[in-house]
């Protein structure tokens, strides 16, 4: 998915949301804005997700700190553990369990900050997460119904901390449906991802990180999930937008086999999926 029209001020938005709790001062917040405006200049028709993986490289980089969403990531985790029995609530009173599980990852998705368009407060989310889970639902449900009940081995690109607590409750009943799951983490902080380090302690699932960079690019993976991602005999479920933005530049070679779960957050990406900004999705490719 290439940059709309509304991706340039959206990134930019988020640049600043970053700088306000990054940097004391106006002069480095103009710095950095500007080497991303210079960026941007230079880049066109990227990614979006692309040009948000450079901007989070000159967050990082001049305010010297590794993990901008340390504190946001731990605080995420534990709104999202104690929402957990809501979510298993709703999952034993659902008569479909399988859409239940959809809707709980992609309800998930939601816990998300600094997206133009997409209003998130890891307070009020407490308030609101049992509606989100019982919205409209837009996508291929039943595609990826099959699709999972076919498939023996899943792929599954996490994104947010907090939301990961939900998928690892999703994956587990993936489990116990007799499924082999490898679970995608981040190699190193980027936005609000979890990364390998982070999920470690929470399940002893097997893992191979999927990489630095917001989405997933195949050419800043490993060569052992490249392998994965080209084995036919794996089912890949992708999470949020991020993956969506990147993704459906290579997607052909996973034809069949893929499955998007996001919110759609952003103008941008709920056009291009063809539903009304902040639609629960599931999408099979």
């Amino acid at each position: 998915m290439k940059m709309a029209a509304s991706c340039y001020s959206c990134i930019l938005d988020r640049a600043k949301f970053e700088c306000d709790i990054l940097f004391p001062d106006d002069d480095s917040k103009k710095g950095a804005m500007e080497e991303l405006v210079d960026f941007m200049a230079l880049h066109k028709g990227m990614v979006p997700s692309v040009v948000g993986t450079e901007r989070e490289e000159i967050m990082k980089r001049r305010s010297k700190n590794p993990d901008p969403y340390l504190e946001m990531k731990a605080e995420s985790n534990r709104v999202a553990t104690a929402l957990l029995p809501l979510a298993k609530k709703f999952y034993d009173e659902s008569e479909d369990k399988l859409e239940a599980l959809i809707r709980i990852a992609a309800a998930a998705n939601s816990m998300e900050w600094g997206v133009k368009g997409h209003d998130f407060d890891v307070d009020s989310f407490e308030d609101v997460f049992f509606d989100t889970l019982n919205e409209k639902f837009d996508g291929d449900l039943e595609e990826a119904r099959r699709r999972i009940n076919r498939f023996e081995k899943i792929l599954y690109l996490t994104d947010n901390a907090g939301e990961v607590v939900f998928d690892l409750f999703v994956i587990e009943r993936l489990l116990e449906m007799g499924k082999r799951v490898v679970i995608c983490p981040k190699t190193v902080p980027i936005l609000n991802d979890v990364t390998a380090d982070e999920l470690r302690p929470m399940t002893p699932l097997p893992m191979e990180p999927s990489g630095p960079v917001i989405g997933l690019s195949l050419e800043n993976v490993r060569p052992e999930l490249l392998r994965l991602l080209r084995d036919e005999s794996y089912l890949v479920i992708a999470k949020g937008m991020g993956n969506f933005e990147t993704m459906t530049e290579f997607d052909e070679f996973l034809s069949g086999r893929l499955i998007y779960v996001m919110r759609a957050k952003c103008e941008p990406v709920s056009m291009t999926v063809g539903v009304p900004q902040g639609t629960l999705v599931v999408r099979a490719v």
